[in-house]
């Protein structure tokens, strides 16, 4: 009798959620943008089509395309535009599979972050979701073609996870690790930036660049290079290529393993100085020279990737120090923490102060690995009889 009474709350677990709704009568929301539109908040969804559906859309600028469904709304917030959308899509809308948010530039300009407030204090949202600056309509990037899955947003949270580790010119954001900038002793932030571009008639997404956001709007842009640069600052710069010039022809290509900086600032009264301390490690990737490799040889390619990584680096913090007079280089947060008492007079300065900063760059590679072969190919032989690869008649 133990035993029955003992089973009997499982079997009511395996029956599942009473206030469960059925697939069919739902809008699984997979992609957000917002943006600003007449002076109102215009949001956009992109919605998994159930397996068998018509196409439908509605509202303004709905359609459907492929295996996702779009849709538009003007609204005050997104809880009234979500609730508009319902007209629309015939169905209740969900968002426990969103992954992707997208603002619009337009609206990023002004302050974004009170829109965003449902994200946190709803349940249904995930805070694990990816965030975005775009310069166009965020359906725009909902809307594009894809290359391998059924929905847009779906594949670029795929290259999020999965692919872009190996590329140090981007650095991707969650909508929790946001909040944890905003809500810093420094409040300023970054935000990816995803734009649509042309391939053989084809619309895609690409990554490219970075916004840098100070208080709640965002200030200005870093390229690509300032990029690799930021990420090189955080500690974010796990991987990648650089192809390094040693004279006006030869290049030499290093894949990039390991990069780790360290910051020690020095605060006097208002006068900041710090020292960044940059180590990287990588693996020759090619070599189009015609030097056979040495350790001098090595060694002077790694001077050149050294200079390389300090150019990015300092075109990052003269970007974010005399254009934007923003910290998100991490120098603020050591500061921070090297001086805790001290900050609690400097706090409301701090861009000022970073923007008057000495910041020195010492950068040093090394190179692990030179490959499986231990010399370029010679192809500049005088005799032809010495190429054992030549056929003879």
């Amino acid at each position: 009798m133990g035993r029955i009474l003992f089973i009997i709350p499982f079997l009511f677990l395996l029956m599942g959620c009473w206030s469960s709704q059925e697939l069919d009568n739902s809008a699984l929301v997979h992609g957000i943008g917002l943006d600003k539109s007449d002076g109102k908040l215009r949001i956009s969804v992109e919605i998994i089509k159930p397996t068998g559906a018509s196409e439908q859309g509605g509202g303004e600028g709905g359609g459907g395309n492929g295996q996702h469904i779009l849709l538009e709304r003007d609204a005050d917030s997104i809880i009234q535009g979500t609730r508009a959308l319902i007209r629309d899509a015939k169905r209740r809308l969900y968002f426990d599979h969103a992954r992707l948010w997208v603002i619009g530039e337009e609206l990023a300009k002004e302050d974004f972050i009170g829109y965003l407030d449902e994200s946190r204090r709803d349940q249904m949202f995930r805070l694990n979701s990816y965030l975005f600056i775009t310069e166009g309509n965020p359906i725009d990037i909902l809307s594009t073609s894809t290359l391998y899955e059924d929905l847009s947003s779906a594949e670029i949270v795929s290259a999020l996870e999965q692919q872009t580790q190996y590329i140090a010119e981007y650095t991707s954001v969650k909508l929790y690790e946001f909040y944890k900038l905003i809500e810093g002793p420094i409040p300023n932030a970054y935000l990816p930036i995803i734009q649509t571009k042309k391939e053989k008639d084809k619309t895609i997404t690409s990554l490219d660049g970075t916004a840098v956001i100070r208080n709640d709007k965002m200030v200005g842009k870093l390229n690509t290079h300032e990029t690799v640069g930021l990420n090189v600052l955080l500690n974010k710069a796990k991987s990648g290529g650089e192809t390094v010039s040693l004279n006006e022809k030869e290049k030499v290509s290093v894949e990039i393993k390991k990069s780790e900086t360290k910051i020690k600032p020095t605060l006097v009264g208002n006068q900041l100085k710090a020292h960044l301390n940059i180590e990287i490690e990588g693996t020759l990737a090619d070599n189009t020279t015609k030097s056979n490799i040495n350790e001098q040889w090595i060694s002077k390619v790694e001077k050149e990737v050294s200079n390389l990584a300090e150019k990015y680096v300092r075109l990052t913090l003269d970007k974010l120090q005399k254009e934007l007079k923003t910290d998100i280089s991490g120098i603020g947060l050591e500061t921070y923490r090297k001086y805790p008492k001290q900050w609690q007079n400097i706090q409301s300065e701090w861009n000022e102060i970073f923007s008057n900063a000495d910041i020195i760059i010492d950068v040093h590679t090394n190179i692990t690995h030179q490959g499986l072969i231990n010399k370029s190919i010679n192809r500049h032989h005088k005799k032809p009889y010495n190429n054992p690869y030549k056929l003879r008649n």
